[in-house]
């Protein structure tokens, strides 16, 4: 058991703690009758307008009035939550303790006027982390010098980019664009979001659902459609769902991909070279410097999930749970910047909230346990960041320098510090790692990719109605 006594001059409380299981800590916390008094107060002035008694102007209610009205205990809870916050905060700091969640459970006790208030939080902390034999592990080799398949590919990706869309007087084929006037029906009624006019479609994008592209080839300009389909049984909209559908379609025009030819005119309009040789040369080098990027980069990750599988650890579930919290904060965010909103996004990509966090577990559980394979390395290996790695690297997250930099420097909470400190040790530990790792010819266990999002599948009308 530790004690420990807080001296701020705002919330007066003493604590301590305790530790009844593994990786998990209980805080009692017991807050001083001054501060509570204090909190009692300020939660008098923050909820006393919103009383009104007789015989007193609405908001002017004496404290003791309301308390002998509504009961004793009317301020407590907002009482609670003015100072256990801050009295949570400097007990966890005084204690150097770190939870990896917030508080599992927070149980009141004893409050009142006379003895102050008593809290018990419950949370889970960082395992201890024991690894060996991280010396001389395997990736698989990769060729990093550019081929000449590599440069020929690289050629026609560029040639495909640089090429224009040309109206063809043909039947349409997949690949080409098709532009189009077309309205839905469903049970011989259009239905909202259905239509669109000079609509580019481009045949094979499976933009539109499924069947809808496939029955425009073959068509001609002028020619007057009846493409039939039926929304899928999971479509997002929820009243096409499962429906049979009709569209009338009409071919404007149809367009294909004319590729320009390569040659020295072609690598001057794509490059600041004048000859195709020296576009080649200048490919040549850039794939190269790419695929060795990529070869450092697949090295690393081969690397990490080794060491995931080799530290020896129980790590507390919450801990998996706050890196999914993250990834679907960042996943909000992602959606949000596309100009739509969560609940939108979901509803039109057929998924849940639940969902999503449960695709992101298995990569939460690699993240989590690379990492803290990476700390118990740095940690037994004496691997430590300077301050000026530390300011190298708040400096490369922020882009600042210079005096903003020094400023923000400064306000670095002691928490954050850590949490970019861990960041600095990891990649030192894992480039300590990589150092000593030996190439190898036989095929390793694949890549976990990181979930990723993706635009939902929508019709033109609808995309416009989400907006």
């Amino acid at each position: 058991m530790s004690k420990s006594k807080n001296k701020s001059p705002n919330v007066q409380f003493t604590s301590e703690y305790t530790v009844p299981g593994k990786n998990k800590v209980e805080l009692t916390i017991n807050v001083t009758p001054e501060s509570f008094r204090e909190g009692l107060q300020a939660a008098y002035n923050k909820n006393r307008h919103y009383f009104d008694l007789p015989g007193f102007r609405k908001g002017k209610a004496p404290r003791r009035i309301i308390e002998q009205m509504y009961g004793r205990e009317v301020f407590h809870e907002d009482a609670v939550s003015i100072i256990l916050p801050e009295a949570y905060e400097k007990a966890l700091e005084q204690h150097d303790l770190e939870p990896v969640y917030k508080p599992e459970e927070i149980t009141p006790g004893e409050m009142s006027e006379a003895a102050g208030a008593v809290f018990t939080v419950i949370v889970y902390i960082r395992p201890e982390v024991t690894i060996d034999g991280y010396y001389g592990l395997t990736y698989p080799k990769m060729e990093t010098q550019a081929t000449e398949t590599d440069v020929q590919e690289a050629l026609r990706a560029e040639q495909e980019k640089n090429g224009r869309q040309v109206s063809v007087d043909r039947a349409a084929e997949l690949g080409d664009t098709t532009t189009i006037n077309f309205t839905g029906y469903t049970d011989g009624e259009p239905f909202e979001g259905g239509s669109g006019e000079d609509f580019d479609l481009k045949l094979g994008s499976n933009q539109f659902i499924p069947g809808f592209e496939d029955q425009l080839v073959g068509h001609v300009v002028g020619d007057d459609i009846k493409v039939e389909v039926t929304f899928p049984e999971d479509y997002g909209h929820e009243a096409l769902a499962g429906k049979p559908a009709v569209f009338e379609v009409e071919i404007l025009d149809i367009k294909a991909n004319e590729l320009p030819e390569i040659n020295d005119e072609f690598a001057q309009d794509v490059s600041e070279f004048e000859t195709l040789a020296e576009y080649r040369e200048d490919l040549t080098k850039k794939i190269t410097e790419r695929k060795t990027a990529q070869l450092d980069s697949n090295k690393r990750m081969h690397l990490l999930q080794q060491l995931a599988q080799m530290a020896e650890m129980e790590v507390p579930a919450a801990m998996y749970q706050a890196r999914v919290d993250d990834s679907w904060e960042s996943f909000r965010r992602q959606v949000e910047g596309y100009g739509m909103d969560v609940e939108s996004y979901l509803r039109f990509s057929n998924l849940t909230e639940e969902a999503m966090r449960t695709s992101w577990q298995a990569q939460a559980k690699f993240d989590v346990d690379s990492q803290l394979a990476l700390e118990a390395i740095a940690t037994k290996e004496g691997i430590a960041a300077s301050d000026d790695e530390f300011k190298e690297h708040l400096a490369t997250m922020t882009g600042m320098e210079g005096d903003e930099l020094d400023k923000l420097l400064a306000d670095v909470n002691p928490t954050r510090r850590k949490e970019l400190t861990r960041d600095i040790l990891c990649k030192k530990a894992l480039d300590f790692v990589a150092e000593k790792a030996i190439a190898v010819d036989e095929p390793i266990a694949p890549i976990i990719e990181p979930a990723t999002i993706t635009e939902p599948d929508v019709i033109e009308g609808e995309a416009e109605e989400v907006e």
